[in-house]
Parts: structure tokens; C-alpha cells; sequence
């Protein structure tokens, strides 16, 4: 469970990150152990005919060329006993190894780090120590490790008491049937361990992943700072913010003296639309505001002499369905159209 009560939040991604560059990951050694003993099964149903026919080759030379014993010839018999056995362990071994590693790999993907070897002072001090001694950690690898005592125990008698009943008859059987029935009982004691194992690895990385979630947990207040760290302060964001308001209220109220008319509410709403005929197919909003800022468009409108005209539903349907930028929409064509038609005879 977490390790401190007030850590109740699920660790970010950040938190993830880190703790994984720390090496600290959801492993179970049981996963590694199933999958090597199901091999080792595999490999020894193939790997057995090729064995034995390797030994007895092996022992024919052997026996067979008496002098090569002689230490003064013996560099032949040397070089093939290396051989021979590096033939039959090397690529047993290479397997083991490669299984181990994608067993590993395929729990929490490749990661090399050498941060879990540095030394902390935790890991020695006394009291955190009888701590991790009476934890839920220690209960359940107890609990699982007496299990697979039990089990393995009960598997082994039961294979013992029914080789030494049938070990009677065995004297009276050739060798190479002995070796048989030998090697027989062995895979199926192999067979019964990889069994075993599999429900134990789930169990134990189910486990490990639980335990992993509660011990990368965080405390509310480690979230917030995060978040702060990552996202910004509020207070920094919020001048931002106002910032950038700051700077696009400056950049409309510099387009106001390109504006052909401003339809206000008189002073609640307040659109200032531009048209070129030439550029565009209907009229656009370059400047809108309500309440303080349609007074700064009218004051700005009123200083270069940009027309004012008057119209409350227009202003307020203007202002409901257009941002700066936009083309009026169609509905509106005709009621801005007249005041245009009306602006543009004025002037002339």
C-alpha cells in the first residue's frame, strides 16, 4: 500500500517517468522462472536426440582411440571434450538467457539504468528497516514462497514414491530403457514445475503491479505543484492572459480608422464592419465590443470621422453571431446594405 496516507492521487506521467529512470517497475521473478522452465521442457523433448547422439559419439571416440588417454596424445581428446561439450551447453544456455531477458523486457520494456545500485541511507537506516520487515510485502512473499515449498514438495514426493515402487523392475531392464524411464520421469517432474508456475507468476505480477501503483502515489498537493511546475503558475498565466487581451485590443482599435461604419447599440454593443467590393463578397467585422469597449470604438470611430449609425437589434444580432474576422452572415446582407448604400451617398 502507499507508503504515506496522504499520497491518494494516481501518479502522473511525469511521476511515471521518473520513477522508471530511477528503475523502479512492476517485475515479477516468478514470470522469468515459468517461462524458463517451459522451455527447458521444450528444449529437452528436441534436444535429447541430438545429446545423446553427440555423447555417444563422444564416448565412442574416447574408448575406442585407447592411446589418446596417454597425457603425451591427449591434446586430440582434449580438444574434442571442449568441443563436445560446448556443443551441447552453449546452445542451451544462449536460449535460457535470450527467454530471461525477453521475459523481463516484455514486463516493462527495455530499461538500463544504474540508479537502483547507488547506495541510500534509508535502505540502512533501522527503523524503516523493521518497517519493510513487517510490511504486506514480507506477509505475501512469505505466504507464496511457503506455497511453492508445499506444492513442489507434494510434486516431488509423489514422483519419488512412484519411481521407487517401480524401481524393482527396473534392474531387470536394459540400460538404454533405465536411461529412458529416467529421463521420462524427468521432464514430466519439469512439466508439473512449469504448471505450477504459471498461476504463481500471474499471482505475484499482479501483485507487483499492484504494489507498484500504490508505491508511485501522490499526495494532492504533489499534484498541484506538478501541475504548477508544468503547466505555470495561475498568477503568471492569468497575466499572461491579460496580456494578450491587451495586445489584441490594440491591434482592433488600430483597424477601427479602416472601418466604413460602426452599428451601435447606442452604448452597450458596438460592430465596426469594413467592404471592398473588389476584395470581398460581403462585409467584414473588424472591430467588436459591449459596455467600456463599444465606448472606446465609438470614441475611436468619432476621432476619424468613421460613420455611427444606430441600430440596437442590428448591433446586438451582429455581435451574437460574428467574431472579428468574420464576414457577415446572409441574413444580414440587406439591413447592412442600406446603411452602406446610405453612408456611401452621404459622402458623395
Amino acid at each position: 500500500m502507499a507508503k504515506d496516507p496522504s499520497k491518494t492521487e494516481k501518479a502522473t506521467p511525469h511521476r511515471r517517468r521518473k520513477a522508471r529512470e530511477e528503475g523502479q517497475v512492476a517485475r515479477s521473478m516468478d514470470i522469468p522462472i515459468a517461462a524458463t522452465l517451459f522451455i527447458t521442457f521444450l528444449i529437452l523433448i528436441y534436444y535429447i536426440p541430438f545429446a545423446t547422439k553427440n555423447l555417444i559419439e563422444y564416448f565412442h571416440f574416447t574408448f575406442s582411440q585407447v592411446f589418446n588417454i596417454i597425457p603425451s596424445n591427449s591434446s586430440q581428446l582434449v580438444s574434442l571434450t571442449f568441443k563436445s561439450f560446448f556443443i551441447l551447453i552453449a546452445p542451451v544456455f544462449t536460449i535460457l538467457l535470450i527467454i530471461g531477458i525477453l521475459a523481463n523486457v516484455g514486463q516493462f520494456g527495455f530499461l538500463l539504468t544504474g540508479k537502483p545500485l547507488i547506495p541510500k541511507l534509508d535502505r540502512i537506516n533501522p527503523i524503516s528497516g523493521l518497517g519493510r520487515i513487517f510490511s504486506l510485502k514480507t506477509v505475501f512473499e512469505l505466504i507464496r514462497n511457503l506455497l511453492k515449498l508445499i506444492v513442489a514438495s507434494a510434486i516431488a514426493y509423489i514422483l519419488f514414491i512412484r519411481i521407487f515402487k517401480e524401481s524393482s523392475s527396473l534392474a531387470f531392464m536394459p540400460f538404454n530403457q533405465e536411461l529412458h524411464y529416467l529421463i521420462k520421469n524427468i521432464l514430466i517432474m519439469i512439466l508439473f514445475f512449469a504448471l505450477l508456475s504459471i498461476p504463481i507468476a500471474i499471482i505475484d505480477f499482479l501483485y507487483r503491479r499492484y504494489e507498484y501503483e500504490e508505491n508511485i502515489k501522490m499526495s494532492k498537493e504533489e499534484v498541484k505543484e506538478e501541475r504548477k511546475m508544468y503547466e505555470g503558475n495561475p498568477q503568471i498565466k492569468a497575466a499572461i492572459k491579460r496580456k494578450q487581451r491587451e495586445l489584441a485590443m490594440r491591434r482592433m482599435m488600430a483597424e477601427i480608422p479602416k472601418a466604413d461604419v460602426v452599428i451601435t447599440n447606442p452604448t452597450h454593443f458596438a460592430v465596426a464592419l469594413k467592404y471592398d467590393r473588389e476584395k470581398m463578397y460581403a462585409p467584414q467585422v473588424i472591430a467588436k465590443g459591449k459596455n467600456s469597449v463599444a465606448l472606446k470604438i465609438i470614441e475611436k470611430a468619432k476621432e476619424h470621422n468613421v460613420s455611427i449609425v444606430q441600430d440596437p437589434p442590428l448591433a446586438r444580432a451582429l455581435y451574437d453571431s460574428c467574431e472579428i474576422g468574420d464576414t457577415i452572415p446572409e441574413e444580414f446582407y440587406i439591413a447592412v446594405a442600406k446603411i452602406l448604400a446610405k453612408i456611401y451617398k452621404n459622402k458623395k
